[in-house]
């Protein structure tokens, strides 16, 4: 009877290595990590700064839009707004000269409900550029009835700064007497670089105003009443 034990493989025990990282591998690691955070550091920099930037030049643009969109309802809502001389002459109040224009607006910036008194005026300054200003006054609070009044101008904003040129055009006739004799005399309207309500005892027909900034031209077109005089029917007996 065989009364041994079981056999027992007595094979040595290969060891076990410690897993981990060495000192290089630790020290590549970081670098690598170090410029992923450098390059996305600088990536977000850069986006900032342009996202920063287009913000700014639309909201230029948003607040140029605006004014725009404000000066051509301006001139639409302009008017035939009679007044008197000293001899108690009845005349409109428009003044228009090739860098300014004087006259009364139902759409006015400021006053609302109430037509309103304004003034735009092409400022050139020292640097040969142009800002187109922008004063008004409520007719609320200014009783406008004869031509030697003033007017206070309580209001005042630079509707555009830095503008190449401004210009003003005036389309109509020379004067109400004309305009009556005109299909006697075969006449027509034309443009003008000044017109004055007053002189002329008439409004235009039509008004144009031209901005020039960086070598381009945008113009603004408003058609005003096509038969002003009929307000003045109550002190002209000439005019049917």
């Amino acid at each position: 009877m065989n009364t041994a034990g079981p056999i027992i493989n007595m094979k040595p025990m290969q060891s076990v290595k410690p897993q981990g990282f060495t000192l290089i591998e630790l020290m590549i690691s970081i670098s690598i990590l170090s410029l992923l955070l450098f390059t996305g550091s600088y990536s977000y920099s850069l986006m900032s700064e342009r996202w920063s930037k287009e913000l700014g030049q639309f909201s230029q643009s948003a607040k140029t839009t605006k004014n725009l969109e404000n000066l051509q309802r301006l001139l639409e809502g302009v008017h035939s707004f009679v007044l008197k001389d000293r001899q108690k002459k009845p005349s409109f109040f428009f003044i228009g000269g090739e860098d300014s224009l004087l006259a009364s607006s139902r759409s006015g910036l400021f006053s609302g409900d109430f037509p309103e008194l304004f003034r735009l005026t092409a400022i050139k300054k020292e640097n040969s550029l142009v800002d187109l200003i922008y004063q008004s006054a409520s007719s609320q609070n200014v009783l406008l009835i004869d031509t030697e009044q003033s007017i206070d101008f309580t209001n005042k904003i630079i509707l555009f700064k830095d503008l190449d040129a401004v210009s003003f055009q005036y389309f109509g006739w020379s004067s109400l007497r004309q305009k009556l004799d005109a299909s006697e005399n075969n006449l027509k309207p034309q443009w003008f670089s000044h017109y004055s309500g007053i002189d002329n005892q008439l409004m235009p027909q039509q008004l144009a105003v031209t901005l020039t900034f960086q070598g381009n031209s945008l113009t603004f077109y408003a058609h005003l009443e096509q038969r002003p005089e009929r307000w003045l029917s109550f002190y002209l007996e000439d005019i049917e």
